[in-house]
């Protein structure tokens, strides 16, 4: 679930199948419970990679097995969950013709035939269990079968691989310039053919866009952020400003819009604060400002319970003791995306990550979130249960 940046907004056409459908907060026929705690993972006498907070790793449901990618060493480091402890390394050449770095690695993905697929910016490697390069797939037009980038548009590579290795999902558009979104592609990794899905992701972020100019023609930004999520071979697109997703069927070739409501949170970000400023002082505290307001992280998928989780996080007041908190609260969806369950977390309850939460997948019905502890690894683990009436 790697972050995309959002910059303005988007005017392009959407499927002529796509749905909305605002869905009421209701639940009366169960109860729900968790747990917390920490995790320590013995990285043994190696240091983990940690600058991009395990962005650039995958956990491997089938195999409880967390494989987290070092781009600037090529090594990869594959830690067993279930034993908290570093299982091995696997060492990938960096440059040559077997090496993973063609302008810079973004992550990685074990696919069930055991292959090692190396996302780069503009290119897919596809890397044998021998660490040889099977093959390599351009996200470029000159490359690929199938639709056509427009002039100055780009596939961001910052996108999510299938479990099967069959294609790689991302958001397009123009990237290089002003940063507009106009869908969803897909590039099938067998035939090497591109595939287009123009999407109105109508209320975009420019209006949660902090700017400062701090040299002529040069701007620092602080934006929202988009997130992909697979669900077998359809695409959940959502965002971390507003209570909402797209969900991609690609049997059916459609696309549905889906608002929800929550009485526990607010559902889209207010955006009272400075939007363009004048320092790095005045930056530093727009930016405050705006991490206070509440904030949706990605769509986290269970395989085993066909489930899917979201965190989300807003300051709130506690009227009982008059003081401003962050609250936390997991929203549970069932296999069709319906909202099952929301719950606001303790006020104890700290879920890692400076805008969104920080890398989390589920192990065993569990969500782990990494937490750069001491520069180690360790996750916060909340194990949800709930009970049918």
């Amino acid at each position: 679930m790697s972050p995309f940046p959002i910059y303005v907004r988007n005017f392009s056409c959407s499927p002529k199948k796509e749905k909305v459908k605002e869905i009421p907060k209701a639940f009366d026929n169960h109860t729900f419970e968790y747990t917390l705690d920490t995790v320590f993972i013995d990285s043994g006498d190696s240091l983990p990679y940690l600058d991009m907070d395990l962005v650039s790793s995958d956990y491997v449901s089938s195999e409880g097995l967390l494989y987290n990618l070092n781009p600037g060493t090529g090594r990869v480091d594959v830690y067993d969950i279930e034993a908290q402890k570093l299982k091995k390394h696997i060492q990938f050449e960096v440059t040559g013709p077997n090496g993973i770095k063609k302008y810079f690695p973004t992550g990685i993905k074990k696919t069930k035939s055991g292959d090692l697929i190396i996302r780069d910016y503009f290119e897919i490697l596809r890397m044998g269990a021998n660490t040889k390069l099977l093959d390599s797939y351009s996200l470029q037009n000159h490359k690929l079968l199938g639709d056509d980038l427009g002039e100055s548009q780009e596939i961001s590579g910052m996108g999510e691989i299938s479990e099967d290795g069959s294609f790689f999902a991302s958001y397009y558009g123009y990237f290089p310039s002003n940063g507009r979104i106009l869908g969803l592609a897909t590039v099938d990794l067998v035939s090497k053919s591109l595939k287009l899905i123009p999407v109105n992701f109508k209320d975009q972020s420019e209006k949660y866009l902090i700017r400062w100019e701090y040299r002529e023609g040069k701007n620092m930004l602080v934006p929202e952020y988009k997130f992909l999520t697979l669900d077998g071979p359809n695409i959940i697109a959502t965002n971390s400003y507003k209570n909402e997703l797209w969900y991609y069927d690609a049997k059916k070739d459609s696309l549905f819009h889906r608002a929800y409501k929550s009485n526990l949170i607010s559902n889209v970000k207010r955006g009272n604060f400075r939007k363009k400023v004048g320092s790095m002082q005045d930056l530093n505290s727009a930016k405050k400002r705006k991490f206070q307001e509440v904030v949706f992280g990605p769509i986290i998928r269970d395989p085993e319970k066909r489930l899917f989780y979201r965190y989300s996080r807003e300051v709130q007041l506690e009227p009982e003791k008059e003081e401003r908190y962050f609250r936390f609260v997991l929203s549970v969806f069932d296999a069709d995306l319906d909202v099952i369950h929301e719950e606001k977390l303790d006020l104890s309850v700290f879920i890692p990550g400076e805008y969104f939460a920080n890398k989390t997948f589920v192990h065993k019905g569990m969500l782990y979130t990494f937490l750069n502890y001491r520069d180690q690894i360790a996750f916060v683990r909340l194990k949800p249960s709930i009970s049918y009436e």
